[in-house]
């Protein structure tokens, strides 16, 4: 009996897991034609690309940002892609009354709401924290509360077209990297509330699923600008967006591993005094092994 309770329940236990873990639905572009889907944070990056590969596959696409020129090219480079529709809201989702009114508008545009993408983020700089609080207010109503307030909004939509939301979070809502407390601060909060839930939905016997896409080191304009100089790796291409740690719902097919450079210290030298740490300290930096499995959009 003893034998038992050491090796063989555990090795079942494995199998298991290992079993519900590996196991995978085939993914068709089909399955897509034809669904109201909401990308917000679409204007450029991530979102942009997004939107183009829902195009592609004939769904019906209410695509967001602030920059409202941005958006008007993006859906007619969605409509030549294929796209069903293409529509458009400009706003700051700092305005949590725009948040909801997307949703809103997405059921007049678009008959209803089958899947909301949220992906947008406000800006923030790479360096340490310079305890400014009024900017990690405003981050987190941008990155956090907005997102909140759409779901709240959509799922009512959500529940009766059997739905999805996804939410594009970073490693930075996982691991407490420097020089990203503020911007960190409002990815662990998302990794916080969609995480509870997507459990509570399941308690209640709600159908409608809920994905955390765990982003590493990107190649996008703003990821760029923020970090190239610091991140000392190569990034991910824009347009095969790599994510990892899909929580909920079907993961795609494993793709490359991403190498994340992480700090020898706990912090740089004090040395480098307030500035960012550039390519001359890259003798503070040290690239690791691959610490996270990556997987393709």
């Amino acid at each position: 009996m003893g034998l038992l309770r050491k090796i063989f329940i555990p090795f079942v236990g494995l199998v298991l897991a290992f079993c519900f873990y590996s196991a995978r639905e085939d993914f068709k572009p089909e399955m897509l034609k034809g669904k109201r889907v909401i990308v917000t944070g679409a204007s450029t990056g991530i979102g942009e690309q997004m939107a183009y590969h829902l195009a592609r596959m004939g769904a019906h696409v209410l695509v967001t940002a602030r920059t409202e020129a941005k958006l008007q090219k993006i859906i007619t480079r969605c409509l030549e892609l294929g796209a069903a529709s293409a529509q458009y809201a400009s706003g700051s989702m700092e305005d949590k009354a725009f948040a909801e009114h997307v949703v809103k508008e997405a059921e007049v545009v678009l008959g209803g709401l089958d899947m909301l993408i949220l992906n947008h983020v406000g800006n923030s700089y790479f360096n340490y924290f310079d305890g400014d609080v009024g900017h990690v207010q405003k981050l987190l109503k941008i990155n956090f509360l907005s997102y909140v307030a759409m779901t709240v909004s959509a799922l009512p939509r959500l529940k009766d077209s059997v739905g999805s939301i996804v939410v594009v979070s970073s490693m930075a809502g996982k691991v407490g990297f420097p020089f990203t407390a503020p911007y960190s601060a409002t990815k662990f909060a998302l990794d916080g509330f969609f995480s509870s839930l997507r459990q509570e939905l399941i308690i209640q016997k709600v159908d409608v699923s809920i994905t955390l896409c765990i982003l590493g080191f990107i190649d996008t304009e703003s990821a760029m600008k923020a970090a190239s100089d610091v991140v000392l790796v190569s990034p991910c291409a824009e347009g095969g967006v790599c994510a990892g740690n899909h929580q909920g719902g079907s993961p795609p097919p494993t793709g490359n591993l991403l190498q994340i450079c992480s700090y020898q210290n706990p912090l740089p030298d004090p040395g480098l005094g307030s500035r960012t740490p550039g390519l001359s300290d890259q003798k503070k930096l040290q690239c690791g092994k691959p610490k996270e499995k990556f997987i393709s959009l």
